[in-house]
């Protein structure tokens, strides 16, 4: 009996490296549905889904009898009812295993980067000239300190590569008790944010941390403070961070992620903003990556539906 895989939607290519791990007796079908009524209208019949953005809700999950197993191409799962799958018996996994050294390799460029004044500067000599006037001194390393919000698999990359590179390192993980020989726990990400320059965001977006860095956590972090946020736009509340940046009560933001992707509203000030770095979430990407995540995603699907049956 053919087992039907609907890949919902994905600007990760053409299907065929997904096709190539689910040969046999898959049936694979490639769409573009991102609202919940084309995902119904496509994969009425399918037993497995390979989602990117789509949104996979309990109306979507109530109009799929078949579905079995979803799978997401990514490590979030903030598109998915994950609730409501579990109701209906509706596995569901993310690919946790893929982009690791890109993101903390993007979160420590965006460190080092402001730790040297690279954009400040950059836009200084491309507005003033050639000065140093209004430009802050770098500090050394071993006096800029780097703070971790989340100690799972990439805050723990991050916190290897600001060890190397001689910056001390602390974190706030309420999951961890313990950490390396080097690092400093805090037991609140307030008291994290106020021991360090520059405070980097590796947690999920989940119903308990949307908005936990809110004003309370920039005012610690401060005039001179640094966030980086290459995890969800939704940890941030956006107006408060806004408010910081025009106010100069924080120093700088390097954002991959916003609230509202494409930037609307507060999320487009601040893709504007000149005390921001924003790149389009593009954090995640290299040329190893996207064919590793595809090829994951496919490998994970297919593991879930054979051990079904």
């Amino acid at each position: 009996m053919t087992t039907n895989i609907v890949i919902t939607d994905t600007n990760l290519g053409d299907g065929s490296i997904e096709r190539a791990v689910l040969a046999g007796d898959f049936a694979v079908n490639r769409f573009d549905a991102r609202t919940e009524d084309a995902v119904l209208d496509v994969a009425g019949d399918a037993d497995g889904l390979l989602v990117q953005w789509a949104p996979i809700t309990d109306r979507v999950l109530a109009g799929l009898p078949r579905l079995r197993a979803v799978v997401r191409y990514g490590i979030g799962l903030d598109n998915i009812d994950l609730a409501a799958a579990a109701r209906r018996g509706v596995e569901v996994r993310n690919v946790d295993d893929y982009c690791l050294a890109e993101v903390a390799d993007h979160s420590m460029a965006a460190v080092y980067a402001h730790n040297r004044r690279l954009t400040t500067a950059s836009r200084s000599c491309a507005d003033v000239g050639w000065t140093t006037a209004g430009i802050a001194p770098a500090l050394p390393p071993g006096q800029d300190p780097v703070g971790v919000a989340g100690f799972g698999r990439i805050g723990r990359e991050v916190a290897s590569r600001a060890l190397a590179l001689g910056f001390p390192v602390h974190v706030w993980d309420p999951f961890v008790s313990d950490v390396p020989a080097g690092v400093t726990a805090h037991p609140t990400l307030v008291e994290l944010a106020a021991a360090v320059n520059h405070l980097t965001l590796h947690v999920p977006a989940t119903p308990q941390t949307r908005g936990i860095v809110d004003r309370a956590v920039l005012d610690a972090l401060g005039a001179d403070g640094h966030l980086v946020n290459t995890a969800r736009g939704a940890l941030v509340v956006e107006t408060d961070l806004l408010a910081a940046l025009d106010a100069g009560t924080l120093g700088f933001a390097s954002l991959d992620v916003l609230a509202s992707e494409p930037p609307e509203q507060t999320s487009a000030k601040l893709a504007g903003h000149p005390r921001a770095l924003v790149t389009p979430h593009l954090a995640y990407l290299s040329t190893v990556s996207l064919p590793q995540l595809q090829r994951r995603a496919a490998e994970i699907l297919r593991d879930l539906l054979t051990t079904a049956g």
